[in-house]
């Protein structure tokens, strides 16, 4: 028997659909081998945008992030301007449930929950950060939406996890504020908030400590000014700073302290 019957049937996939559609219903013309490699890049799409769900772990949530790379956010850029990762990402996993099986009673069992949230929300930051694919990073409000939670209180449990750990648990404002290289301002301001002291800052970013005292100071003289309802125009003229550098600092005070947040000021991450 001929085996050129199953040809056609071979023949049958999403990308030879793909290729027709653009032939046919939207009269793209050119090269059949640029339509071919066109189809096969939306195939690779769907495959990052829409798992199998057999590829997951149980307690794994599909969320999409933004990949860590490129220049520093400019004003009106888009969400989907960015380069888009979909991770599965591990929202729980067995140990959480176990932890969760044993807690003790009363107030002892409270502070046991918060801390094991916390190691939760940290341990997904962390997870997009080191990914392969990646580093993928997440927004407060991407964080909330995961685990039912209010976008402060998220940035209460990101301080509380900094400070535990040691590491800078860098979200998407904070890598597109500072651009290529997030590891300055955000990381030096990330553990200052953290409660750890300059010296031990100096140490863990390789920065020079009159360095990370000058972050601190300037991040402290913005601070003091949004404290008195300054206008946010008027700072870099009144500290003789550089606009960008305020809207940095901006950018850190708006993750700390959401509630220094002029009115007039969208609270959407860049």
């Amino acid at each position: 028997m001929s085996r050129q019957e199953y040809v056609g049937s071979a023949a049958r996939t999403y990308q030879a659909a793909v290729v027709h559609l653009l032939e046919n219903e939207y009269g793209v013309l050119g090269s059949r081998r640029v339509l071919e490699l066109l189809a096969a890049d939306l195939a690779a799409l769907v495959e990052q945008f829409y798992p199998a769900p057999e590829r997951m772990a149980s307690g794994w949530l599909v969320f999409t992030g933004t990949k860590a790379t490129g220049p520093k956010a400019h004003p009106g850029q888009q969400a989907a301007d960015y380069e888009l990762v979909t991770l599965a990402w591990p929202v729980v996993v067995a140990q959480d449930v176990q932890c969760l099986a044993h807690l003790p009673r009363g107030r002892e069992g409270t502070r046991a929950r918060q801390k094991l949230l916390q190691a939760r929300v940290a341990r997904v930051v962390e997870y997009g950060w080191q990914h392969p694919d990646g580093p993928v990073v997440l927004t407060q409000a991407d964080l909330a939406v995961m685990f039912n939670l209010s976008p402060p209180r998220v940035c209460e449990l990101l301080q509380q996890a900094r400070r535990t750990t040691g590491k800078p648990l860098l979200t998407k404002g904070y890598y597109f504020d500072q651009g290529m290289q997030p590891t300055h301002k955000a990381e030096v301001i990330a553990l200052y908030e953290a409660g750890v002291d300059e010296l031990t800052i100096a140490q863990r970013t390789n920065h020079a400590q009159t360095s990370v005292g000058q972050y601190i100071r300037d991040y402290e003289r913005v601070k003091l000014l949004l404290t008195h309802s300054t206008p946010v125009a008027r700072i870099p003229q009144l500290l003789a700073m550089q606009p960008t550098v305020v809207r940095a600092y901006l950018a850190l005070l708006y993750e700390y302290h959401p509630e220094l947040r002029p009115e007039d000021v969208s609270p959407a991450e860049p």
